[in-house]
């Protein structure tokens, strides 16, 4: 059932892409998104599924144990903890937190301007597999990134509450300290375009220099789909293209991809390190912000044809390893 729910999301999203019609988003897609969450929800709590991570964050948030390890990331846990004790349902609890995220995913992406479906990352986004191994998987990371897009989106508009929303992230999983140079790199601060260049790359390089630290204060598991090298290649190949695209000036390269550059020489550090433990972590985070960059650099595509054929690959490149990895047919049984 929850197989066949996903290649109808699936589905669904080229055809919402083709279409270009906002209702189309927000009338279908989206609720059968909604829907999609209950049969997942439902797989996990009524039909005993394989969703081991899901299972435990249910029995740890009836706990009342005041940990460290509950408060490092106080505000996922207290949040959680709050629901359930409104709710009385494991159910419940976990299908209004999805509905949220939906809720902030669909936000995070929201212009004024909606014609060419500008606002439809949340297409991309919902079957790739960094967020399918989120919802199913490691929750905490997936809330985070939710979260952090959200701050992303606001960077541009209200620095101040980007701010916050990032500080929030933290304490919902603190691997979003990672993200910091996308950040920097997209204008987080008052810096020109050198600077933030310079300064981003700089933060990245002093992450993969204190990461064999880091490592040894946090505990990191496997989510089954260790693909450290291929990540380095998406990561690489794709900031080649771009260079090559854009070699006239490197800053308009940074003002459409900002993430890009920052996330190439982390991910090139950790591979090159041989840190395999975290690689999958946040190769799943930095993904999601490569495809909000990518997604908001199709809007500038005045033709029709270039613009949907530049997102169905998206849409295929980031949801076919669904379908090609046992990890997560695991999921979809």
């Amino acid at each position: 059932m929850e197989l066949t729910a996903f290649i109808i999301l699936f589905v669904l999203g080229i055809l919402t892409i083709l279409s270009e019609n906002k209702d189309v988003l927000k009338f279908i897609y989206i609720p059968f998104l909604i829907l999609f969450m209950i049969i997942v929800r439902l797989n996990a709590f009524i039909y005993n599924s394989f969703e081991l991570d899901i299972l435990t964050y249910a029995i740890e948030m009836k706990a009342g144990s005041l940990d460290i390890y509950y408060l490092r990331e106080f505000v996922f846990w207290l949040g959680i903890r709050v629901i359930y004790f409104i709710t009385n349902s494991d159910l419940v609890t976990f299908i209004l937190l999805d509905i949220f995220w939906i809720h902030l995913l669909f936000k995070s992406s929201s212009i004024k301007d909606y014609e060419k479906l500008n606002n439809g990352l949340v297409i991309i986004l919902a079957t790739s597999f960094p967020f399918f191994f989120g919802y199913q998987n490691i929750y905490r990371q997936f809330y985070a990134i939710i979260i952090l897009l959200l701050s992303y989106s606001f960077l541009e508009k209200r620095k101040s509450y980007s701010w916050i929303l990032f500080i929030v992230s933290i304490f919902i999983h603190n691997l979003s300290l990672f993200v910091f140079p996308f950040f920097v790199a997209k204008g987080f601060t008052k810096f020109n375009n050198i600077d933030r260049l310079v300064l981003s790359s700089s933060i990245s390089i002093i992450y993969i220099i204190m990461l064999p630290y880091l490592l040894s204060l946090k505990a990191f598991g496997s989510t089954g789909f260790d693909v450290s090298i291929l990540y380095f290649i998406l990561f690489f190949i794709g900031f080649l293209l771009f260079l090559l695209k854009f070699h006239k000036d490197v800053f308009l390269f940074l003002s459409n991809i900002p993430s890009i550059i920052p996330a190439t020489i982390i991910i090139t550090g950790i591979v090159y390190l041989q840190l395999e433990m975290i690689s999958e972590r946040v190769g799943m985070m930095f993904i999601p912000f490569l495809l909000y960059d990518l997604y908001r650099y199709s809007n500038k595509f005045n033709r029709y044809t270039y613009r949907v054929v530049f997102r169905l690959v998206l849409l295929l490149l980031f949801t076919l390893p669904v379908f090609l990895s046992s990890s997560s047919m695991i999921f979809l049984k």
